[in-house]
């Protein structure tokens, strides 16, 4: 029975897979289709410039003038976007880990098959991260598609370091949703407790931006939203370190979901 959840837990989930990674693939050729006149991007530029500095930092860019270019566009326009819409992914497959299952009443049959508990968490998240990864490839085709029908001059090794820099984020929220699926008994509250997490981490991040010399700037280090930092990758490249550190939280997150599924009763 060795991988079995892992291959049941793809099986029953490629289809969504493949209509999420369309849906991403869809939004990207659009947001592409928006920049193939560089000159109204100097123009939305120049708007935006009117905004208050405060506002401006909110957004993550240093001044607007970034929008007035390709990557600026795509940096804020579609990455900002598909981390938003990847997060309402990362908590259905957190949910689906154990907190869908157990609210159906089904999850104390599949645990009496000789199935360790441990291997259920391990290999559902373990299939989540193949199927995000399946995702942000479709959604990266999609950018490719567009940036050869618009003849947009975007770097593709900036657009590939983009979309990996989606990866690290979802697995947190996943791995967290997990987490919180394991401690809890109702999944009403393990969504709601994701949920919060969620828009709490957004939220700390957009205001921290926006007032940077008070104290809550300071809090932007509590949020996942502050490691991704979608303008400055598509900008600079990776940030290692950012990744490294939301891969050792994740595995930190999947480790006390098995610890705490491991420790109490099921279903009832």
């Amino acid at each position: 029975m060795q991988g079995v959840v892992f291959k049941e837990t793809l099986r029953q989930n490629w289809r969504g897979m493949v209509y999420w990674g369309i849906g991403l693939a869809l939004l990207g050729i659009l947001i592409l289709s928006l920049i193939g006149d560089i000159d109204a991007l100097k123009q939305v530029a120049q708007l935006m410039e009117t905004l208050p500095p405060a506002l401006i930092k909110a957004m993550g860019m240093d001044d607007m003038s970034q929008l007035a270019t390709p990557e600026g566009f795509l940096g804020g326009g579609y990455f900002g976007r598909v981390i938003l819409i990847m997060s309402v992914f990362g908590i259905i497959g957190g949910l689906n880990i154990t907190a869908n299952e157990e609210d159906q009443g089904i999850l104390d049959v599949l645990l009496s098959l000789p199935l360790p508990r441990w291997r259920l968490i391990v290999e559902k998240f373990a299939a989540y991260t193949v199927l995000t990864t399946g995702i942000l490839a479709i959604g990266f085709l999609g950018l490719l598609f567009g940036q050869q029908a618009t003849a947009i001059d975007v770097r593709i090794s900036r657009l590939l370091e983009s979309t990996f820099n989606v990866l690290p984020s979802v697995l947190l929220i996943i791995a967290f949703t997990g987490l919180a699926g394991a401690l809890f008994r109702r999944k009403s509250t393990a969504t709601a407790v994701s949920a919060i997490f969620v828009i709490g981490s957004y939220f700390v991040d957009f205001i921290g931006r926006a007032a940077s010399d008070s104290f809550i700037n300071q809090l932007r280090v509590v949020s996942f939203f502050n490691y991704y930092d979608n303008d400055g990758v598509m900008r600079d490249g990776l940030a290692w370190g950012n990744i490294g550190l939301l891969a050792v939280i994740t595995l930190v997150l999947v480790g006390g979901a098995v610890w705490f599924f491991q420790r109490r009763d099921v279903g009832g």
